[in-house]
């Protein structure tokens, strides 16, 4: 498993996860053994005992439930969390919703879409103002040319 953060050592404490299918089936396993190997973890799972049935699972997401995630620290969030969030300038102008977040190799962007238009607001402290997730409200400061089409 290549996870989306390669320090995270959630799933070596987990004892089950699931594997997504690109249409959004999923199939849950119990983990037998993990371990981290250079970048990647290895998982063995139970019923999965041969290199034939391993291959078929090449090139599924693999999940875990939200409440074994580990609490975020402060000043964290979980891109789920964002996920639905209203978005608003310090101007109060409303830009839309977090339809999608994409991770980037220095900073994550949140993709906000509404009254026509879609906008790539960077996760980063110059931007973000305030996160308010028991609101569901994001209240960014944008920076010049931030919203321009």
């Amino acid at each position: 498993m290549l996870s989306y953060n390669p320090d995270s050592e959630t799933v070596l404490g987990l004892s089950s996860v699931a594997l997504c299918e690109a249409d959004g089936e999923r199939a849950w396993f119990r983990i037998a053994a993990a371990r981290r190997h250079k970048k990647l973890v290895l998982l063995r799972l139970e019923g999965v005992a041969t290199a034939e049935q391993a291959e078929s699972l090449i090139g599924r997401t693999v999940a875990v439930r939200y409440e074994d995630l580990p609490s975020p620290s402060a000043g964290e969030v979980y891109h789920v969390d964002l996920i639905g969030c209203a978005v608003r300038t310090d101007g109060g102008e409303d830009l839309g919703t977090v339809r999608e977040i994409i991770a980037t190799g220095s900073n994550d962007v949140c993709v906000v879409r509404g009254r026509g238009r879609e906008h790539l607001i960077p996760l980063v402290r110059d931007v973000i103002e305030h996160i308010d997730l028991a609101r569901r409200e994001i209240v960014v400061r944008p920076l010049p040319g931030l919203l321009e089409p």
